[in-house]
């Protein structure tokens, strides 16, 4: 059985475009059920989680589906858990409990396939320590599954904007798994290209977290579905700083650009690009940068550390057991837009 036959579009390339949920969004900006005291981080200052005061204690709240990206029942439910479980880890968070989201179409894909996708998800949120205490089902055309994760923080959460002049860009998981998602829908994808897609997707950033922490990060994101540009351009919003990257030295997995050349590309991807394409200055190819507009999911952290930050990436995997590439830095140069070089 191919589970992306059951869907219209491959995990977070199916996600509304930044630009479609501001037009929607600004309509509640004075709702009154989006403001409270207890609120650290809401609708007002989006972030990869919100995180609310209850008593002493700061709860991080966040929630993520989506419809197949891998035939593999098992291996679409280790995504789909560590996806929701990346968005705690970006807030500087710890996940303490979850709760299941199961969209199943009962007719036509036996349950025994959906204990096969619960399977990989529990395995994953067993290696989080990240305890599964129920969930929700609906009988649905098209399948879909996810978390809703609740984790604590013990400091201040690290935001995705509070960045410094000079930072240092990081990035620890390579670019590249919506297209290769699109790939395997259209039946396309290497064997080779579904193994790295998966072993990328599947590994927690736990560890890139604790890097994170233990080098003094000052601002902090996970790259899914709006891309690596897209999720930049949040980083930078409101700050009256820039970002200068290096197309260069940005990781792309194995296959991508032959795929890319072949015209597999996501529609999400594509709407990305729109969305982000007057914040850009740059003059390479337009397929370097719809890589870097890619809808990921479960992607790595993108990082930004004080100018004086000098990292060794073979110490890190050393230490950390993580990959990471530096990409560029945040400058004042260029009125809130990135320079792509």
């Amino acid at each position: 059985m191919r589970l992306t036959q059951y869907s219209h579009g491959s995990g977070w390339a199916c996600k509304l475009a930044p630009s479609e949920l501001a037009q929607v969004l600004k309509q509640f900006e004075q709702h009154k059920a989006l403001k409270s005291e207890n609120l650290i981080v809401g609708l007002e200052n989006p972030d990869d989680g919100g995180v609310i005061n209850v008593g002493e204690t700061k709860i991080i709240q966040t929630v993520d589906f989506f419809t197949p990206i891998l035939d593999s029942p098992y291996d679409w439910g280790r995504v789909a858990a560590a996806n929701a479980l990346s968005d705690i880890y970006a807030m500087g968070g710890e996940p303490i409990s979850a709760l299941q989201l199961v969209c199943w179409p009962r007719e036509d894909i036996s349950f025994d396939i959906l204990a096969e996708v619960i399977n990989g998800g529990l395995d994953i949120m067993g290696e989080a320590g990240c305890t599964v205490i129920g969930g929700h089902s609906i009988d649905d055309k098209e399948p879909k599954y996810g978390f809703s994760v609740t984790g604590i923080i013990k400091d201040n959460p690290l935001l995705n904007n509070s960045i410094s002049d000079k930072d240092k860009l990081y990035i620890t998981k390579p670019l590249g798994t919506g297209i290769i998602a699109t790939a395997i829908k259209k039946d396309i994808a290497s064997d080779e290209e579904v193994l790295e897609a998966t072993n990328t997707m599947v590994r927690l950033n736990k560890d890139a977290l604790s890097f994170a922490k233990d080098n003094n990060a000052n601002a902090l994101t996970d790259v899914t579905g709006f891309g690596l540009l897209g999720h930049l351009s949040e980083m930078i919003k409101g700050t009256e700083l820039s970002a200068e990257i290096n197309s260069e030295k940005i990781p792309v997995i194995n296959g991508v650009k032959e795929l890319l050349e072949k015209g597999i590309y996501p529609s999400g991807s594509q709407r990305n690009f729109a969305s982000i394409e007057d914040k850009l200055i740059h003059e390479i190819e337009d397929e370097k940068i719809k890589i870097f507009c890619d809808a990921q999911t479960s992607g790595g952290l993108l990082i930004s550390l004080p100018s004086q930050s000098t990292i060794n990436p073979k110490e890190v995997k050393e230490s950390y057991g993580i990959d990471i590439w530096e990409i560029g830095q945040i400058t004042t140069q260029y009125n809130e837009k990135i320079n792509i070089i």
